[in-house]
């Protein structure tokens, strides 16, 4: 029986099979050092998006804190170029009926509740026709309940502020500010990186609220305060606006010193009159 094997045909040699496998394995390399390049530009891209998230997020809070204060009525009673204490509002509202020892209140935004024993108000007291003697006077809060006397008008108040303080001269539609003292800083946190902490001004511990952040060392957190002509100042009264300065990590460890920077600037209340 004749094979059916064609004639003239031969496998291949040993060098082209190690030719072939040279080719492939450069190939094959090369395919691999260009995934490696792209993964890690796109995790270079991310450390970046990772820092500017922190950074955006640290000028959002304080520009958000600070705008709602006024450092010559005393809500910026601490303030370095790393940290400040400021008497930060967490609840509004509107006074309905002044009382013998407690204020009815009508409607209430944000967080109008006692939590912690520094907490205090600050009502709006319009003294005469003119705004040149208007002013936030603190009145300290004893508690917050929900029940107490009613309205001016007869209608039930949302929530009653009692207080020891002087009310004289509070009238009805005045405005309240829940406030409570807090201070910002950088802090250290186990792990070894830095970020934008707050504590109740009574408290030790910070917490955190946005990072990482570069160390105090370089310059992970720069406050600047700036009077009308824009000069700095460190006198209460003359401060009408803060510069905000933030440096973060574009790095996943400690060893990596790149950084990247955000500056921004925030008026306080009645900080352009």
């Amino acid at each position: 029986m004749k094979s059916l094997r064609p004639t003239g045909v031969r496998g291949y040699t040993i060098a082209e099979v190690i030719v072939a496998m040279v080719l492939t394995g450069l190939v094959v390399a090369g395919t691999l050092r260009a995934l490696t390049a792209q993964k890690r530009f796109y995790a270079r891209q991310a450390r970046i998006l990772d820092a500017r998230h922190a950074m955006r997020a640290v000028t959002t809070i304080l520009s958000s804190e600070l705008r709602e204060v006024s450092a010559p009525d005393g809500d910026l009673y601490g303030f370095a170029s790393d940290s400040l204490a400021l008497r930060s509002t967490t609840g509004f509202a509107v006074v309905c009926g002044v009382n013998a020892g407690s204020l009815s209140l009508i409607h209430i935004s944000g967080h109008f509740v006692k939590q912690d024993a520094q907490d205090s108000s600050l009502v709006f007291v319009e003294s005469a026709q003119t705004d040149t003697d208007d002013s936030w006077r603190s009145v300290p809060v004893d508690a917050v309940t929900v029940a107490g006397p009613v309205c001016a008008s007869g209608d039930t108040p949302e929530r009653v502020l009692s207080t020891n303080g002087s009310l004289a001269g509070i009238w009805v539609g005045s405005a309240v500010r829940l406030v409570r003292p807090y201070v910002y800083a950088l802090f250290q946190t186990a792990d070894g990186r830095w970020w934008l902490g707050r504590r109740l001004s009574s408290d030790t511990e910070y917490i955190p609220v946005a990072g990482p952040l570069a160390p105090p060392g370089d310059n992970g957190l720069i406050l600047t305060y700036l009077d009308t002509l824009g000069a700095p100042t460190l006198v209460p009264a003359e401060i009408v606006r803060v510069g905000i300065s933030v440096r973060a990590p574009t790095n996943r460890t400690l060893s990596d010193p790149a950084y990247t920077v955000l500056s921004t600037s925030t008026y306080l209340r009645n900080g352009g009159d």
